[in-house]
């Protein structure tokens, strides 16, 4: 069974590699995203899944374009008769979906209907969900609308990171996908549809996300520090990065973003209900630092009062 896989985030990978590695399937080519600038020189690289393709010499097409008429011709002269998309960032056009006798199917990082869309990963953590997983789905023109034949749930830790849940449902994807290669070669997959009144939708994570509103609850702030990597921070004009914190109990009569302490290795930060407990921090052009090491290199008031910053709201 000749597999094309369209992807362009790392979390893709295991499950391409899963195609790669079973003896009953095979990996006809990649379909990935052009190369973009990247950092501040804006050097023009590939993106996580173009490199791993490239270093294992697998075709890639990279079409600047949702794949047209042109790429379905292309796929059929490989003998394409599956396509499984994960993580690859653009609608696909009718004529798109329907070319492949084995059919075009979704790998998505959430437990549909909930958490279509974008960012799904992140925005469990940063809502506060305790479990997520993946859906092998069928694509319909409707953002991850199509029914669903399969689903792996994944736990969510109450310490869960971005990066550390993006693992799991890697991984979890591999596996859901390895165990239902059999039936969609046999054509015996079986769909169910989605409940279209309990679906929710995670849009896409912006950089006005990363800055924090200390007049919500410390809770909330640690969630989403920890389900994007970093919060973001204004202090005297200055923009600092939060890279680690902990919420702790209820602080009484103190101004949200208020430093009501600064100890040897910690700030703590008032926020709407309860405090931030600041472990991780940077400086404008510097590393992300232990706050022992941050601050013994600069001086902090006690007293000082930070930002905030009102978020839009991360479903729609």
């Amino acid at each position: 069974m000749k597999i094309a896989f369209m992807a362009s985030d790392a979390v893709a990978i295991p499950a391409i590699e899963a195609v790669l590695e079973c003896p009953k399937t095979g990996l006809a080519c990649i379909v990935s995203n052009p190369d973009k600038p990247k950092g501040r020189g804006g050097k023009t690289t590939p993106n996580d899944v173009s490199a791993w393709a490239i270093s294992k010499n697998i075709p890639l097409l990279r079409p600047e374009k949702s794949p047209d008429a042109e790429v379905v011709e292309t796929l059929k002269k490989m003998g394409v008769e599956c396509v499984v998309v994960m993580a690859y960032g653009k609608m696909l056009r009718e004529e798109f979906l329907n070319f492949a006798p084995l059919g075009c199917l979704n790998l998505h990082g959430s437990v549909l209907p909930e958490l279509r869309g974008a960012s799904p990963i992140e925005t469990a953590i940063a809502i506060g969900k305790t479990s997520t997983g993946v859906s092998l789905m069928r694509v319909a023109k409707k953002m991850d609308a199509g029914d669903v034949c399969d689903v792996i749930e994944t736990p969510i830790s109450p310490r869960e990171t971005g990066e550390s849940l993006r693992k799991k449902i890697a991984l979890d994807a591999a596996r859901l996908l390895s165990r239902n290669f059999g039936a969609i070669e046999s054509r015996a997959l079986k769909f169910a549809p989605q409940d279209e009144a309990a679906a929710t939708y995670s849009r896409k994570i912006l950089k006005p996300d990363f800055y924090l509103d200390f007049s919500k609850p410390a809770d909330e702030l640690d969630r989403r520090v920890r389900a994007f990597g970093c919060g973001i921070i204004s202090l005297g004009g200055e923009i600092f990065k939060i890279g680690e914190a902990v919420c702790e109990g209820s602080q009484a009569n103190e101004t949200p973003g208020k430093i009501s302490e600064i100890g040897r290795d910690f700030l703590r930060i008032a926020c709407g209900k309860g405090s931030l407990k600041v472990l991780k921090i940077q400086a404008p052009c510097a590393k992300m630092l232990d706050a022992a090491q941050f601050l013994n290199g600069r001086r902090l008031e006690a007293g000082a009062v930070c930002a905030s910053f009102e978020n839009e709201k991360l479903l729609k």
